[in-house]
This record gives C-alpha cells, structure tokens and sequence, in this order.
C-alpha cells in the first residue's frame, strides 16, 4: 500500500490514527503498531511478512544467547536480500532459470528494514533495554518509514514508542510535512516522471541532442530528488502523527559545493549506515592515503550494489567515489569547491541511474556535444510535455537551487498548515497515484 493513494490517506491512516488516539501505556502502543504495520506490509507483500518475522526472531535468538558467530549471524540477517536482490546474477552466471517465486516476487522496502535489523543489533544504546521478539518486529515494521526509509535507531524509536500522547506541535508539524511530501510527489516529482518515462517506456531508441539531453538529465535530477524526500517528508510526517520524531534524510543536498558535502546531505541515514558499518571499520580516514581512498572506493561499490547488482549503478557507485577521490588529490581547491560544478557533476552520475544500459548512458552523455537538433527524435516528443504545469515546476526547481532561508516557521502556524493541507488533498485527487523511485531497492 503506497503512502499516496487514497485508501491508506483516507481509510488506513484515520482509522490507525483514531484507534491510536486511545492508546495509554507503552506495551498497548506497542502491540497496536505491531498489528497495524505488519498488516500494512502484508496488504502488498503478503507471505513475504514471515522475512520480517523471521529476522525478528532470529535477532532475539542471538542477542538472548550469543551462539551465533557474527559473521554468520550477519549472513543470516542478509540472506533474504541476498535471494531476492542478487541471486540472479548466480543464476545468470550458470546459466539457470530464476525460479518463478523469486522472479514474481521482491519484497517492497527488504534493503531498508535489512540495515535497519543490523544497525538494530550493534546499536550501543540496545544495550540500556531489552525488546522481546514482537517488540523488534515493531521495530522493524514501523509502517510510515518501513518501505523507503530514513532508517531509524532504537533510541528514537524507544522515544516515540514511550510517547503515549501526541502533542499539538507534533500533530501541526505532522500534517505541514504530510502536505509538503504530497505536494513534492504530486505536484513536481510526478510532473517531471513525464520526460523520464517518455524515454524508459519507449519501445525504439532516441536520437538526442543536447538541448534533449540536458532536459532529460535535469528532469531526472530533480526528479529523484523530489520524488525521494518527498517520501521521506510523508514518513516523517506520519511518524509525528504517532508522537514519533524520525531522522531528517535531505538537507539541501543540490547546495552542496563539494561531492563529500553532497553525500552528508542527501539519503542521511544510509550514508550514516555505510559510514558507520563500512568506512569507519575498514579505518576510514586514520589511515594511509591509499588504504584511505582504497576504503573509499570499497564505501561506493557496496553503496552502488545496494541499489543494484547491475553495470549501470556500479558505474554510478565507480563516478562518485572518482570525484570524491579527485577532491581530496587536489584538497578541495577554489576551482571544484563550487556549488554549480558540484550540481552538474552530480547531475551527470544521475545517467547511468535512470539509463536503460550502458549504450544508453554513453548516448545520452556524448549527445551533450551534439549542438546539430535537426536529427533529434526526443525533442518533438518532449515538446508536447511542455505546457504551463511543467514551466511552474521548473521554476520550483531553480528556486531550490537558492539557499533561501524563511524565517518565519509557516509549519507552526494552523492558518498557513491547514489550506496547505487543503490544497494537497485536492491535487491528490486530482492526480493518479506513481509509485516512489526508492521502492524498486
């Protein structure tokens, strides 16, 4: 169930809200989040809620008895993703059928509450309580943030689950940041999907040109940017409606001047969890130069298998750790240190994420250079895209390229919140219901 359409907005979250309007201690909220989540994950997913179950359990096995060797602990704790996200390329390699269970089937959001189980169990603060299995598997299943992120820490959610009473201000803030993640996926990030898709739902290829390149690189930026915090703002939103305060995931991230600023601003918490589980233990930067960059380039090639055991998004993972390693060869000089660089780098390593292959990311990066728009086959297609919505939202867009800072906090004002709110629904009802980009990893 997508946190967009109208039969979660309209019947599934007033209904858990009301429900949860009467909730007085910590183990009552416990069990009814438990049950509300695991029904919603298996709404879609069906049997494929026994995965949650089974870490859950797995996890208050081994944290109870200490029989498990890590390492194979770990393994176990990543054997679902492993099935599902990466064995066909087993498969491939030998040349046999994927089975048609695993190939009909991926469980929505496995990547996200996969790192959330193993950041569960080394987390230090764990250790100043005790979840029983259920417990975990609430943890786990938080519904808002259970599909896409921001991965969470038992700290928060031992706050949140603690908090029996949802306060005016989370209640306003929730629905200001409900209406801004509507608003963001509907409005702009669906809006920009139209380019996008007139090129990956194409049955023939394109010529381009660099005006068509360049629209369609753009778009695509700002698109996953849009479409991927949107989320995130809904989730954050949803959580304060239930006393939960969840862990920012974007700041800003297109302001960035350097590709090191980009990755402490954009998808937060998984550039906590590589950091954290990745980077530092392999000696981060307390180490030799080579063994240094050596750690950095290990960081990006299992952050580009995370997305996807594909060419394309390991030579996204290759085009980030390269730029993040020339920034420290040349120790951020005045000359890359530069915010529109950094934005039209970032926007260039987008190709091979959205590209249907290889040939298809060369084509669409060479066509930069090709100034001749007489053979171009995109652009009269695009064309017909363009109307006044589009130049509305490509106005928001360089807007968000402005560090424009509002000093006056609209969230916290009902007459601002509540005609926002308003407006949102309206456009939701007006507009068909896209699945978020984050749920295919």
């Amino acid at each position: 169930m997508l946190l967009t359409s109208n039969s979660f907005l309209f019947l599934f979250l007033p209904f858990s809200l009301m429900i949860n309007f009467f909730n007085i201690d910590r183990k009552i909220k416990t069990i009814f989040l438990g049950v509300v989540s695991g029904y919603f994950y298996f709404i879609d997913n069906g049997y494929l809620l026994v995965i949650l179950i089974f870490l859950s359990i797995l996890m208050r096995y081994q944290i109870q008895n200490h029989s498990i060797n890590n390492f194979i602990f770990i393994s176990l704790l990543l054997s679902p993703l492993f099935v599902f996200k990466y064995s066909f390329v087993f498969f491939k390699l030998f040349q046999i059928d994927v089975p048609v269970y695993i190939q009909n089937n991926f469980p929505i959001g496995l990547s996200f509450f996969t790192f959330q189980a193993i950041a569960y169990y080394f987390d230090k603060e764990r250790l100043r309580g005790e979840e029983d299995s259920f417990e975990i598997f609430t943890f786990l299943t938080f519904f808002p943030q259970l599909l896409a992120g921001p991965i969470v820490d038992i700290a928060t959610y031992r706050k949140g689950v603690s908090n029996t009473s949802t306060s005016y201000d989370f209640f306003l803030e929730g629905t200001y940041r409900i209406s801004i993640g509507l608003l963001k996926k509907f409005f702009v990030a669906d809006t920009l999907s139209q380019v996008t898709l007139i090129y990956t739902e194409s049955l023939f290829g394109f010529n381009f040109s660099y005006l068509s390149s360049a629209i369609l690189i753009l778009s695509y930026t700002f698109q996953i940017y849009f479409d991927f915090s949107a989320y995130c703002d809904i989730a954050i939103g949803i959580a304060l409606l239930f006393g939960f305060k969840l862990p920012e995931n974007f700041n800003k991230p297109y302001l960035s001047s350097s590709f090191q600023e980009f990755w402490r601003r954009w998808h937060i918490t998984l550039s906590n969890f590589f950091k954290n589980f990745i980077y530092i233990p392999l000696g981060g930067n307390r180490v030799s130069r080579i063994k240094h960059y050596r750690n950095l380039w290990i960081t990006f090639l299992l952050t580009a298998l995370w997305h996807g055991a594909t060419f394309n998004f390991i030579l996204w993972g290759i085009l980030h750790g390269f730029f993040l390693t020339f920034e420290k060869l040349i120790n951020f000089n005045k000359l890359f240190s530069n915010k529109l660089v950094t934005f039209m780098l970032i926007s260039l390593t987008w190709v091979p994420f959205f590209s249907l292959n290889f040939g298809d990311t060369i084509n669409i990066l060479s066509s930069l250079f090709v100034l001749d728009t007489s053979s171009d086959t995109f652009l009269p297609i695009l064309f017909q895209y363009i109307n006044f919505k589009f130049l509305i939202v490509s106005i928001i867009c360089a807007l968000s390229l402005l560090n424009i800072k509002i000093k006056y906090k609209f969230r916290n004002n009902i007459l601002f919140t509540i005609p926002l709110f308003i407006l949102s629904i309206f456009i939701v009802l007006s507009s068909s219901v896209d699945p978020f980009i984050y749920f295919r990893f």
